[in-house]
């Protein structure tokens, strides 16, 4: 079970709904490797209610969800206030918010025409600077953040086929292993 501050839920409860939310398509890819194209369009699906909503209950993922999608209901653990999130929409919203708040600041202390006009001009390299300085290395560390905020040491998956195993071997960050079956896979071919 997981912990999600109900302090951060009433901030975003309160704010204006941001129409937006940013989506990093290779760790979406990744995260959705072994799902298949039906089980991938109930999981952004889900993304995009949680989005919406800022959590979800059981009957939003029993409705949406059949009992072959384990994969997509292990996205979204039950947190310790009887509700469903995936962790990252919720940090991902989280900073957006922090993010459209520090720049309502910014703005609200310019009142001249000559500071407007600086900020327009200055626009593209402080976005696009800001936003990627918040998540350098955000592939890499998906993982150590997930493990972290679950206090999860391994990762342990019943491992039916190579492919299993790979994966096991790939969230337990075990190279040697991957390799391995990798070897396995190929000399097969």
């Amino acid at each position: 079970m997981i912990h999600i501050s109900t302090t951060h839920t009433k901030q975003i409860n309160k704010m204006a709904k941001d129409p937006a939310v940013l989506l990093y398509t290779q760790d979406f890819l990744v995260g959705t490797m072994t799902m298949n194209f039906e089980q991938k369009g109930k999981y952004i699906h889900l993304l995009c209610l949680q989005h919406q909503k800022n959590k979800l209950t059981l009957k939003d993922l029993k409705t949406v969800l059949t009992e072959e999608d384990v994969d997509v209901f292990e996205k979204f653990p039950l947190s310790s206030d009887g509700f469903y999130y995936n962790i990252r929409m919720y940090e991902e919203a989280i900073k957006r918010k922090n993010y459209s708040e520090s720049r309502r600041n910014n703005r609200s202390k310019k009142r001249s025409d000559e500071d407007v006009s600086i900020i327009s001009k200055s626009y593209d390299t402080t976005y696009v600077k800001h936003m990627e300085n918040e998540n350098e290395n955000e592939n890499e560390d998906v993982i150590d953040n997930v493990n972290e905020t679950l206090n999860v040491n391994e990762v342990v998956i019943e491992a039916d086929t190579e492919e299993d195993y790979i994966m096991q071997a790939i969230l337990n960050k075990d190279t040697k292993e991957v390799m391995k079956h990798f070897d396995n896979i190929f000399s097969d071919v």
